[in-house]
């Protein structure tokens, strides 16, 4: 998801790029109960049959079926913020905090839009000045790779007008 916002007053503009969620956590967890209680009705039916080695082996399932949706949901909450002003490109990546901040001349970044050879592949689009290179928006989809970019565009064109 793209969310884009230009002050003029200020002359700053903020994009905000975030997965897709398909899902809250809390869906996972109510999905992840009834795969449990699924299961373990099933295991305990074999259980009295005598066949006590399903009952691990749907528990183990369950879990792994756990760290499974916990790693998918821990990405989906990554995000990443371009800040782009008169003077310089900061972006910022993180979950909760930002834990990587690279900052650009704006004058001196220049960002590449990498189309793919073959329509599998995804759109790449990098930041990159002096040697440096950062990629944006690795998590995004097609269509808002393009929103991503016209957006960038219309940043670097807002900006490029007032200061001319």
């Amino acid at each position: 998801m793209v969310i884009a916002d230009f002050d003029s007053e200020t002359r700053t503009g903020r994009i905000i790029l975030t997965p897709n969620r398909s899902w809250s956590w809390r869906a996972n967890l109510i999905f992840l109960g009834v795969l449990g209680s699924v299961c373990l009705v099933i295991g305990t039916a074999f259980l009295l049959q005598g066949l006590w080695l399903i009952l691990p082996f749907s528990i183990l399932e369950v879990g792994l079926v756990g760290l499974a949706l916990y790693y998918c949901a821990r990405r989906t909450h990554s995000q990443e913020v371009l800040t782009f002003s008169d003077d310089e490109l900061c972006i910022e990546s993180g979950r909760r905090r930002p834990e990587k901040r690279h900052v650009f001349k704006r004058l001196f970044a220049r960002i590449f839009v990498r189309r793919p050879r073959h329509p599998w592949y995804p759109t790449r689009i990098a930041v990159r000045s002096h040697g440096h290179e950062v990629e944006v928006g690795d998590f995004l989809s097609p269509e808002d790779k393009d929103i991503l970019i016209a957006e960038m565009r219309r940043m670097i064109a807002a900006l490029e007008s007032r200061s001319s």
